[in-house]
């Protein structure tokens, strides 16, 4: 004799599993790709970038760059779907917002949105710990980034801070 499958839990039972939205399932990527454009410019900074054997630190950067810019605009595509959305929709646009800054003025006055509005960027209440955790890891990659020549440089923001306590 041949056995029939038979569940043990009826069908009724058993409670549906709720599933990341297709934004909480891309934000990660987006992490993982503004981490590495963070270290290719750091090491295009660096004093051996200079060096011809160390030229491809430039174009490594360059394609970082474009990896991360391009994993923030799947995210910007989605529409919003779970209420932890919205904030990692709206640190994704302002990580591409900080990449694509023509100076470091423009830099920083986006980079002040965090502070300003700093509910935009963060879970709202009942938001899971995933995505709490997805938040705060982006909140210290734009903290790196803002450390960076290629976005701030560091003469121009020194120059600006001493203006604004002279005043």
């Amino acid at each position: 004799l041949m056995a029939t499958h038979s569940p043990t839990t009826a069908r009724a039972v058993m409670k549906p599993i709720p599933q990341p939205s297709p934004i909480a399932r891309m934000f990660p990527r987006v992490i993982v790709a503004l981490a590495a454009y963070i270290e290719a410019e750091r090491d295009a900074e660096s004093d051996w970038a200079t060096d011809p054997a160390c030229m491809e630190w430039l174009h490594d950067a360059e394609r970082a760059r474009s990896t991360v810019l391009c994993q923030i605009q799947s995210i910007t595509d989605q529409t919003l779907r779970d209420h932890g959305d919205f904030a990692l929709k709206a640190t994704a646009m302002l990580s591409g917002i900080l990449i694509r800054a023509s100076s470091t003025a423009e830099f920083l006055q986006a980079y002040a949105l965090l502070g300003s509005h700093p509910g935009a960027f963060e879970a709202p209440t009942g938001s899971s710990a995933r995505v709490q955790q997805m938040l705060q890891t982006a909140r210290e990659r734009l903290a790196d980034l803002a450390t960076l020549g290629a976005c701030v440089d560091p003469y121009e923001a020194e120059f600006k801070a001493e203006l604004a306590t002279a005043s």
